[in-house]
């Protein structure tokens, strides 16, 4: 926001011939200007980062379901073992 602003205040007033009245960020009418822009930009959000968050939360539900299937697994095969061992002796 400080770059268009400077920038407003050197390029814009080069080629408008120090006239203050084209000027928009830093007109002297528009003075709640810049506070309405560093309030807009406070309450913006990145969708980019919620997205992540999703997929994420997705991926760790999906790999502690395989988690789970894979001690059920371990579980089931010292079952089987055990019975085995038991019928044996």
């Amino acid at each position: 926001m400080m770059a268009l602003m400077k920038y407003e205040e050197v390029g814009l007033a080069y080629y408008s011939d120090q006239d203050t009245a084209a000027r928009i960020l830093t007109n002297t009418n528009n003075t709640d200007l810049k506070e309405k822009v560093a309030k807009t930009e406070k309450k913006a959000k990145n969708p980019y980062r919620d997205a992540y968050i999703w997929m994420k939360g997705e991926y760790l539900d999906v790999q502690g379901m395989y988690d789970c299937l894979q001690g059920r697994e371990g579980v089931m095969k010292a079952q089987l073992q055990t019975e085995d061992k038991k019928q044996s002796d």
